[in-house]
């Protein structure tokens, strides 16, 4: 399949699927850090608990401000499951670029495409919600990647301010919008 040759219809269906398995790529990226964050401060820890058991008098300062953070991300692992949504999100990537694959490998008959819409709206339908921001931050790295440019085509990208690009693995921001 030749981009060149593509509808306007099937240009942005290719392109709204590669922009979700990267949005789906930086979420597994996202909880895999937490998670290994989380092992971490847990790990260092009980080495810390260990020494101070070794030792006499109350556990240093740092130690407890260690335990308190090694406990809280526990705590929060333990409910939001980080390896279990690092996981989730593998799938939906490799779900969209298997489609990805479909879609370059096939035909360009009508009903190919309509095949492919609905492949499309079945891994949307077991999707959770999107967080905003980052789904426009891929979208103006797919813009990069299609050869774009800011300085040339500053109309093409969306503006995501400096706090919802900080926050937008934890915040939906459903005010974003394309530019």
């Amino acid at each position: 399949m030749n981009q060149a040759t593509l509808s306007h219809e099937q240009y942005g269906l290719l392109f709204d699927i590669r922009r979700s398995a990267r949005y789906h790529e930086r979420r597994r990226v996202f909880f895999e850090g937490l998670h290994r964050l989380t092992s971490f401060l847990t790990i260092l820890l009980a080495g810390g608990v260990l020494f101070e058991l070794a030792g006499t008098g109350s556990p240093a300062p740092w130690l407890q401000w260690v335990s308190l953070g090694a406990g809280a991300m526990a705590a929060v692992d333990l409910i939001v499951g980080f390896a279990a949504r690092a996981t989730q999100h593998a799938g939906f990537r490799a779900r969209y670029v298997d489609l990805e694959m479909a879609m370059v490998g096939n035909g360009d008959s009508a009903e190919v495409w309509l095949a492919h819409r609905l492949a499309r709206l079945a891994i949307e339908r077991d999707e959770p919600p999107v967080y905003r921001a980052l789904d426009l931050l891929c979208r103006n790295e797919m813009l990069q990647a299609e050869g774009f440019s800011r300085q040339q085509q500053p109309e093409q990208f969306s503006h995501v301010g400096w706090w919802p690009q900080l926050t937008s693995h934890v915040w939906h921001w459903q005010n974003l919008s394309v530019s």
